[in-house]
This record gives structure tokens, sequence and C-alpha cells, in this order.
């Protein structure tokens, strides 16, 4: 009979679970700031209702509605979250938006993705692992 060799891996998830959480902390903090990063190119100069003029590149933080908006994470597994953002313009702004009527677009200013790739989740996820083995 062969040798059996049983791993148990409840710690290992468990430590998984907890710099998962860490990690979406990090995003969640670093997301309301990064609507100020000047990086968003925009065809034209906006007046903004804060009374900014606004070139290109931009910012996509106006009167903070937007990046006030965001919702805690939703955890939905020991390694999945969602974070939401409620302004009623959301998807617009990170996802873009053609307005048959007006006969324009607006170009997509994805403050989460451009948030992500600026932290390097994985390289984050795997640091904060490591501390807790």
């Amino acid at each position: 009979m062969p040798p059996l060799i049983q791993i148990d891996t409840r710690l290992l998830e468990r430590r998984a679970a907890q710099a998962f959480r860490v990690t979406v902390r990090d995003l969640e903090d670093a997301l309301p700031a990064a609507h100020q990063d000047r990086v968003y190119a925009w065809p034209g100069r906006t007046h903004r209702e804060s009374g900014e003029v606004a070139g290109s590149p931009r910012t996509v933080y106006d009167t903070g509605t937007l990046a006030d908006s965001q919702q805690p994470a939703e955890y939905r597994g020991p390694l999945q979250a969602r974070i939401t953002w409620d302004a009623d313009y959301a998807a617009a702004v990170y996802l873009g938006a053609v307005f048959r009527k007006r006969q324009f677009s607006l170009p997509a200013r994805n403050v989460p993705l451009h948030t992500l790739r600026a932290l390097n989740l994985p390289d984050r996820f795997r640091e904060r692992l490591a501390a807790l083995l």
C-alpha cells in the first residue's frame, strides 16, 4: 500500500482570506484619491460645477460626489469582493457613454482600473500573505 500524505490547507486558506481582505482595504483606501489623478485624456475644455476649467489631461474629480459614492466592499466569498459606486453617472464616467440625441460621446475614465494597475494588487496580496505566514 503506498504511503498516504494528507495536507491540511485550512490555515493557508484562512491566511489567504485575511490577506485578501487587507488587500481589498488597501484598494478601498486608494480609490477616492485616485479620482484626483490628472491622467485622463479629454477632448476640449469643460467648465465644472466647482468652477474649475478642466482641460486635458484631467481628473474626474469635480464636486466629489462620484468619489464619495463608493460603497464598502461586499465580500461574496473568502477571495471574492465587489466595490461599487452609487452615483447615477458612475458607469458613464468609468466606462464611457454615447448620447444619441446629443450626437457625442464621453470617453471612459476608468478610475477603478487605473487604481488596480497602479497598486499592483497581485504583488500587494503576495506581500500581505507572506507577512501572515
